[in-house]
């Protein structure tokens, strides 16, 4: 059961809207109320005598209340709640208790006497709930909704083991943050197979496979065609850097920025650097690119070594090996044939995530690992022969007559 909580809103007639109408391809069916903050809320969906505006008004009766300078911007909280697909479907009574526990445990309406939020709980589909709060609760005061979304994960571990639904492993901290309902919808319009957030969490790793500097990983992400903005502070110094798609616009036509940190927790600028502070200048130098059949070669000889590292050696060590091991296969799956590129893609998506820790690599161990990333990336694709090729017959050069 995942709980998944939207960034404040400022109209709640219009989220209401949303969630009683069609929806945006006809997939909301029987829109209907399962629970409210004093279980009488009109249901616009069921009572044909009753209106949004009504339950919009009812909802907002506390922000109203309040004198307008004090009233907040973004006063509409919104999460929708969803079981697992292969889940059994749960009845509007289970969907109600449900909705009481999340907006209990998230602060919204904490009950014991405490003073809350005014919310309710809307059914469209047999798998998911959205619940809309105002965030201003009865007395006039603002919600404890503090770390709401951890809050919400929680209690929704102990809801799925006392309704037997499938269990999510708690998370750890260490995840990318996914894609907002909002950003799942805009690539469906847009076409995209994968929301912009994704695309440049993909595209950004590539950019950091075997680069040995600041220089050498902008111009990447220039040559991958990404906007960039670099935030410099009043010393000159470089302090961080945000990435946006060409075609990604908001409604003002203008690019929408990603803030590495905000892409994947590795991916802020000073973890990126921490990746070659330790590395050491090719010595001697290359004279050229590595030919691509070579390259592998050596990566396959770097992650072959890295192996017995990861097994006997120390934490920080190994963690180091297995995060340049996961550079390694961001470069095979940018230097890759067209015919195996999507299964190295998913291949390195799937090591990122199962290598996600909270232990801090120590760098500079990890040097050959990712010199050999960045051989695969110097010396590109390699040629159609080489790819067609037959394997050479093993000879051996011990005995050679």
């Amino acid at each position: 059961m995942i709980p998944s909580i939207n960034p404040p809103g400022d109209r709640t007639i219009g989220l209401l809207a949303y969630l009683y109408g069609p929806g945006r391809r006809e997939e909301h069916v029987d829109p209907h109320l399962v629970a409210s903050f004093d279980g009488m809320a009109p249901d616009p969906g069921r009572d044909p005598s009753t209106t949004l505006k009504a339950l919009q008004q009812l909802l907002d009766q506390p922000v109203q209340a309040l004198p307008e300078h004090a009233r907040p911007a973004k006063h509409v909280w919104h999460t929708s709640v969803r079981t697992a697909p292969g889940d059994r479907m749960l009845s509007d009574e289970e969907w109600a208790e449900v909705a009481r526990r999340i907006v209990a445990a998230t602060g919204i309406d904490p009950g014991d006497g405490q003073s809350g939020c005014r919310w309710a709980a809307v059914r469209h589909a047999d798998d998911h709930i959205h619940i809309v709060a105002t965030l201003v609760c009865e007395d006039g005061t603002r919600p404890d909704d503090f770390r709401s979304g951890k809050r919400a994960q929680a209690e929704a571990r102990l809801i799925e083991k006392e309704l037997g639904l499938h269990q999510v492993a708690p998370g750890d901290g260490t995840a990318a943050q996914r894609p907002t309902s909002a950003e799942r919808h805009k690539a469906e319009r847009q076409g995209r197979e994968r929301t912009a957030r994704e695309e440049l969490r993909e595209t950004v790793r590539r950019a950091v496979a075997g680069a040995t500097d600041d220089e050498e990983f902008f111009d990447r992400l220039a040559a991958a065609g990404l906007l960039v903005k670099k935030r410099v502070a009043p010393s000159g110094d470089l302090l961080g850097y945000k990435v946006a798609l060409p075609d990604d616009r908001n409604k003002d036509g203008e690019p929408v920025y990603y803030p590495g940190v905000r892409l994947a927790p590795d991916l802020s600028l000073p973890r990126i650097r921490e990746r070659w502070s330790m590395d050491q200048p090719e010595s001697p130098p290359a004279p050229g690119p590595m030919a691509p059949s070579a390259a592998r070669r050596h990566a396959a000889a770097a992650l072959s070594d890295a192996v017995l590292v990861v097994h006997n050696g120390e934490d920080a060590v190994a963690a180091a090996h297995i995060s340049a091991a996961g550079e390694v296969l961001d470069a095979l799956a940018k230097t890759s044939a067209a015919h195996t590129r999507h299964q190295l893609r998913e291949a390195a998506e799937a090591f990122e995530r199962a290598s996600r820790s909270h232990i801090r690599a120590a760098r500079g161990h990890d040097q050959a690992l990712r010199q050999a990333a960045r051989e695969l990336v110097r010396g590109g694709r390699p040629s159609a022969a080489a790819r067609t090729a037959p394997p050479r017959p093993w000879r051996s050069t011990c005995c050679s007559s």
